[in-house]
C-alpha cells in the first residue's frame, strides 16, 4: 500500500514538473530567450526538485520511484522520440545527404569511440587518473559517450530556419550515431574478459554488423506490413483506428528488436522512414493530420520527461565524482569529434560535386552540435562493472556540460556565421543518370503501386483537376456569353443611333430643300 502511494507521488511530481517546463517554454519562446533552451530548463527543474527531495527526506523508497529507470526510457520514452524523427524528417534532404550521413555515423562513431577509448586507456596506464579502468571499461565508456543527442540544437535549427542540408546532416548523423553507439555498447557488454585480441575485434565487428543490419530489417519489414494493412483495409469512416494501427506497429518494431537482442532505436527509425514514404499515402486526409500532430506531441512530452529525469538523477543516484576523469572525458570528446568531422568532411568533398560540398561553416556547426544526452546516460546505467558508478557520474557531467555550454551558444553561433533563415528547398536534379532519380523512378513505377493507394490518389487528383478545369471552362463560356451580349447591345445601340442620325439628316435635308424652294418662288415673284 505504501509503495503505491510513493508511485502516485512520483507521477504527480513528474506531471507537475512537466507543467512547469511547458509554462517556462512558453515564456522562452514568446520572449525570444536564446542563452538557454527548453531542454536546459527542464534539466534545471529536475535538479531543483531533486535537491529539495534530497534535503527533505532520506526515504529510499521515494527515491527509487523518481530515479532514471533505463527500462522505462528504452521501452516507453525513446521509441516515441525516434519514430517521430523518422516519420517527420525532411526525407528529400536526408536521402540527398545520405552518403555523408552514413560516412559520419558509421566511420565517425567508430573513430570517436576508438580515440576516446585509447586516450582514456593511455592516461590510465600513465597513472594520470584516480581510477583504474580496464581496457574493456574504456571501450564501453568510449562507445556510450560517443552517442550524440542534439535535441536542443535541432530545435534551435527549426526555430531559426537553417539550411535543410545542414539540418539533415546534423539530424541524420545524430540518429544513426545513436543507433550505432547502442549496438557498440551492447556488443562490448557481452564480453566478460578485458583482454583485447584479434579474435575479439573480429567478433565485435561481426556482432555489430549482425545487430545493426538485423535491426534495420525489422524496422523496414514492420513499415511494409503497416503500408500493406492500411492499403487493404478501408478506414475511411474510422480515421482514429487507422492512426492507432500505424502508431502501435511502429512501437512494436522497437519492442521486437529489443527483445531479440537487436537495436530498437534503429528499427524504430527505419520503420518511421518506411511509414512516411509508403504508409502515409494510404492514410485518409484526416488521419494524416491526426497522425503527424499526435506523434509530434507524444515525442515532445517524452523529450521533456527525459530531461526532467536527467535533472532528478543528479540527486537520486549515488555518485562518485572524479574531477580528473570528467575533465579528460570532455577534452577527449571534443577532440574525438573534431578528428572525425573535419577529415571525413574533406573526404566527402573530394568525391562530390562542388555544389554538394560541405562548407567550412557547416563543418564547424556539425562539430559544435555533438551534444551528449539521455541516451549516453541511459547506456551508462547498464554498466555494472567495478567502476560503473564512476562511468555513470562522468557521463552525467559530460551531458550537463555539453547541453548548457554548447546548447546555449548554438543560437549566437548561427547568427555570427550568418546561417539564420537559410532554409531553402533543395534543387531537384533533372539528370536521369542520377542514382537518386533512378531509384525514385523505379520506386514510383513498381514499388509504390504495390504498397500504396497512390494510383487512386492520382486518379482522384486527376478527377479533381478535371472538375476544376470544367468549372473554369464553364466560367469562361459564361464570360464569353456576357461579352457577346454586351457587344450585341452595343451594336444595337450603334444601329439605333445611326438610324436616328440618318432620319435627322433626311429631315434636315428636306427642310433645307423646302426653304430653298420658298426662296426661289419668292425671288420669281419679286422679278415678276
Amino acid at each position: 500500500m505504501e509503495s503505491n502511494s510513493y508511485a502516485h507521488y512520483g507521477l504527480i511530481l513528474f506531471f507537475v514538473l512537466l507543467t512547469f517546463s511547458i509554462i517556462i517554454a512558453y515564456f522562452l519562446r514568446t520572449r525570444k530567450v536564446t542563452f538557454i533552451h527548453e531542454s536546459g530548463t527542464s534539466i534545471l527543474l529536475g535538479i531543483l526538485f531533486g535537491l529539495i527531495i534530497d534535503l527533505a527526506t532520506d526515504d529510499e523508497s521515494l527515491r527509487s520511484f523518481i530515479q532514471f529507470d533505463p527500462e522505462i526510457f528504452m521501452l516507453f520514452l525513446l521509441p516515441q522520440i525516434i519514430f517521430e524523427s523518422g516519420y517527420n524528417m525532411k526525407r528529400k534532404s536526408f536521402f540527398k545527404n545520405s552518403s555523408t550521413v552514413i560516412l559520419f555515423a558509421f566511420v565517425g562513431t567508430l573513430i570517436s569511440t576508438l580515440f576516446i577509448s585509447l586516450m582514456l586507456l593511455a592516461v590510465v596506464k600513465l597513472g594520470w587518473l584516480s581510477v583504474k579502468f580496464t581496457a574493456l571499461d574504456c571501450l564501453i565508456f568510449g562507445s556510450l559517450i560517443s552517442a550524440t543527442d542534439p535535441v536542443s540544437v535541432l530545435a534551435i535549427f527549426k526555430t531559426m530556419g537553417v539550411h535543410r542540408d545542414l539540418f539533415a546532416n546534423v539530424f541524420g548523423e545524430s540518429v544513426m550515431n545513436d543507433a550505432i553507439a547502442i549496438v557498440l555498447v551492447k556488443t562490448f557488454l557481452t564480453f566478460d574478459s578485458d583482454e583485447l585480441s584479434v579474435g575479439f575485434v573480429f567478433k565485435s565487428i561481426g556482432l555489430f554488423l549482425g545487430i545493426f543490419l538485423g535491426s534495420i530489417a525489422i524496422g523496414v519489414v514492420m513499415g511494409l506490413i503497416t503500408a500493406i494493412l492500411l492499403k487493404n483495409m478501408n478506414f475511411k469512416e474510422n480515421p482514429l483506428l487507422e492512426s492507432t494501427l500505424l502508431f502501435v506497429l511502429a512501437w512494436l518494431s522497437f519492442i521486437i528488436a529489443e527483445e531479440i537482442g537487436m537495436s530498437g532505436i534503429a528499427a524504430a527509425l527505419f520503420c518511421g522512414i518506411v511509414d512516411a514514404h509508403y504508409a502515409f499515402n494510404n492514410l485518409t486526409e484526416k488521419s494524416k493530420n491526426i497522425t503527424k500532430e499526435a506523434i509530434h506531441l507524444i515525442a515532445y512530452i517524452s523529450e521533456n520527461f527525459v530531461f526532467i529525469y536527467l535533472g532528478l538523477a543528479t540527486f537520486t543516484f549515488t555518485h562518485y565524482f572524479r574531477i580528473d576523469i570528467i575533465c579528460w572525458s570532455i577534452l577527449f570528446c571534443l577532440i574525438g569529434r573534431a578528428l572525425h568531422v573535419f577529415p571525413l568532411a574533406a573526404l566527402n568533398n573530394k568525391f562530390k560535386l562542388k555544389k554538394n560540398h560541405l562548407p567550412t561553416k557547416y563543418q564547424f556547426v556539425i562539430w559544435f552540435a555533438g551534444l551528449r544526452g539521455a541516451i549516453a546516460f541511459c547506456l551508462s546505467l547498464y554498466v555494472h562493472h567495478e567502476e560503473g558508478h564512476v562511468i555513470m557520474t562522468t557521463t552525467l557531467c559530460v551531458v550537463f556540460f555539453t547541453v548548457f555550454v554548447f546548447g546555449g551558444l548554438t543560437q549566437p553561433l548561427l547568427k555570427k556565421m550568418d546561417l539564420v533563415g537559410k532554409d531553402e528547398e533543395p534543387p531537384v536534379s533533372k539528370n536521369p543518370k542520377n542514382k537518386t532519380n533512378r531509384w525514385l523512378a523505379f520506386d514510383r513505377k513498381f514499388i509504390k503501386p504495390l504498397l500504396t493507394n497512390r494510383k487512386k490518389i492520382l486518379d482522384q487528383q486527376n478527377k479533381d483537376n478535371e472538375s476544376t478545369m470544367n468549372e473554369h471552362l464553364l466560367e469562361q463560356d459564361q464570360d464569353l456569353k456576357l461579352i457577346h451580349d454586351l457587344e450585341n447591345n452595343e451594336t444595337i445601340q450603334k444601329d439605333s443611333n445611326n438610324i436616328e442620325f440618318i432620319e435627322n439628316s433626311e429631315s434636315s435635308s428636306t427642310s433645307e430643300t423646302s426653304e430653298k424652294s420658298e426662296q426661289s418662288e419668292q425671288s420669281e415673284h419679286e422679278n415678276n
